[in-house]
This record gives C-alpha cells, structure tokens and sequence, in this order.
C-alpha cells in the first residue's frame, strides 16, 4: 500500500482509541499479554493459544482481506505490505520466499517469542500462525496448513521464528 500504516491510523486521544479505518488496535506489553500463557496449566495453556491462533485469524484477517481487496487482489504487494504492517506494529521483521506450492516466512524479532519466557515447551507464535492462515488462504486461493517450524522461544539457540504455509489439496484435507 501506498501509505504507512502508521499514516492511516487515528489516534483518538479523546475517546481513547488507535484506529485503522474501522479496525480499533491497542498497545499492551509484549511480555504482559505472553505472560498470561506462562501462567496456565500446559493444556490451559495450549487451549488458549491455540484460540489466540484462531482469534487472530478470523479478525485479524479482516485486515489481511481489506488490504487485499484495496490492493486489487495482487499478492505480491499484499505481501509487501504485511511486511511493512506487520514491522509497524511490533509483529517483527519479516521476510517472505515464495514458490508455486509454499510459502515460507522468517521473522526476526517476534514479540510473542520475546515476550514469553524461555524456554517454552513449544513454539507460541499463534497469533502469526493465525494471521498466516489468511494470508495462505488469499496467497493460494485455497485453504492452507501452517505450521510454525522453528520458534525462538522454544529453541533458545536461534534468533528467528520460522513458519512454512502450503496449500491443502483435495487429496490432502
């Protein structure tokens, strides 16, 4: 997109929101909202990040598809710019490689993995897991399997998180 996300925002001060268009943000901590999953059982735990995942794909996809449809359905510059979103809102740094079957994406930096505290019994990045999943869906035009590969938080030996998104073909489900 043209513009910055942070451009496009509103900072409502007097009614107290941060809004792009329609679609209200909030800042809050890293390790404040990670620190809620520390907290749990490791089945609550995995219950509620995995409705985090779910969460985010289903509103944060929204974005993805409202930047996709302002982009007129181009999935190179809708992957350009979840890269430049994604920096702008503390996501991390990341970087796509594409082939005709996968997409694989490395992000430097999670906010989820730096937030949380090391080592986790397994990858939490689920909000990117979840966001992914739309991005693969309109990326592909098909329903996808995302997976997160590799997490810093998880494998404390590397500084980036890894995630492979592939389309699900009918023999597949």
């Amino acid at each position: 997109m043209s513009q910055s996300l942070r451009n496009r925002m509103t900072w409502d001060t007097d009614n107290g929101q941060i809004l792009d268009d329609t679609r209200r943000y909030v800042i809050i901590r890293n390790d404040v909202l990670m620190g809620i999953f520390s907290r749990l059982d490791a089945s609550s735990a995995a219950q509620a990040l995995a409705a985090f995942e779910n969460s985010v794909m289903q509103s944060g996809g929204q974005s993805a598809r409202a930047y996709f449809n302002a982009l007129g359905n181009d999935v190179n510059k809708l992957l350009d710019t979840m890269v430049a979103f994604s920096a702008e809102l503390g996501w991390g740094v990341w970087s796509f490689s594409r082939t005709a079957a996968a997409l694989e994406l490395t992000v430097r930096n999670s906010p989820f993995a730096a937030g949380h505290p090391k080592p986790s019994a397994g990858p939490v990045c689920h909000p990117i897991v979840g966001m992914l999943r739309t991005v693969g869906e309109l990326v592909f035009d098909n329903r996808v399997e995302v997976r997160e590969t590799q997490c810093c938080c998880h494998e404390v030996h590397g500084d980036v998180c890894r995630f492979s998104i592939a389309a699900v073909h009918p023999e597949n489900p």
